[in-house]
This record gives C-alpha cells, structure tokens and sequence, in this order.
C-alpha cells in the first residue's frame, strides 16, 4: 500500500519540477516598443490605425482601402502634429488600461476593425 503512494506522490513532484522549469518567462517575448516606426493608415472605429514595421511582431492582418495591411493596431491617443494617412513617424506603444481601451462612440462612415488597441506615447529610442 506504502509503494503505490510513494510512487504516485514521486510522480506528481517530478511532473511539478518539470512544469515549473517549462515556464516561459512572458516579458522576454513582449517586443521593445519604446522606439517602433509606424505609418498612419486612417481613421476607424478603433481610433487611428497604425501599421507597424514588418520587424514588431504584433498587431492584426487587416484588408483596408482594397491592401492587405499586417501588423496594425489602433489607437484612440493623440498622434504627433502631422501624423496623417501615409505618413511614417516613430513612437513608443504600450498596452492600454481598461479604461483607455473602452470603446468610444464612432460615426456610422467608419469601419471597425479587429485589432488590438494600443496607447501612443512620445518615442524613447536610444539612439
């Protein structure tokens, strides 16, 4: 009776060890966006769409205006003076609170679209 228990508690410690040492640490994947180029697609129902270089890894495939744009996000932030359609800029992006990604009232001229909501804030790069 002693062997099957010992054996099973064994077991579950092992797989516990294993599990725990498996982990993988989250931040090490999240991307550095404290200094990311973006070009200005538009206004939508999630607030300005922004499209991200190939190289950020986020963001969301979308068709807009006919092109099939990847890596977009939308945001409600105020963009620097001058961030109109086509133009390119850099900025830091964070992920918003409840509260900043709430969605907003939009007239019925704008599509939504599904693609993570973000905050754009003044660029930190390091160069």
């Amino acid at each position: 009776m002693m062997r099957p228990l010992l054996s099973i508690t064994l077991g579950s410690l092992l797989l516990l060890g294993l599990l725990v040492s498996c982990q993988i640490d989250e931040e090490a994947q999240e991307p550095d966006l404290s200094c990311v180029s973006v070009r200005v697609l538009g206004l939508s129902c999630n607030g300005m769409l922004l499209q991200l270089d190939e190289n950020v890894n986020i963001g969301s495939s979308i068709m807009y205006r006919d092109t099939l744009r990847r890596h977009v996000v939308g945001t409600y932030s105020e963009l620097p003076v001058g961030a109109e359609p086509g133009r390119k800029f850099t900025l830091a992006l964070r992920t918003p609170t409840a509260q900043e990604a709430t969605s907003r009232p939009c007239l019925a001229i704008y599509q939504s679209f599904d693609v993570p909501q973000m905050v754009a804030e003044s660029a930190r790069c390091s160069k």
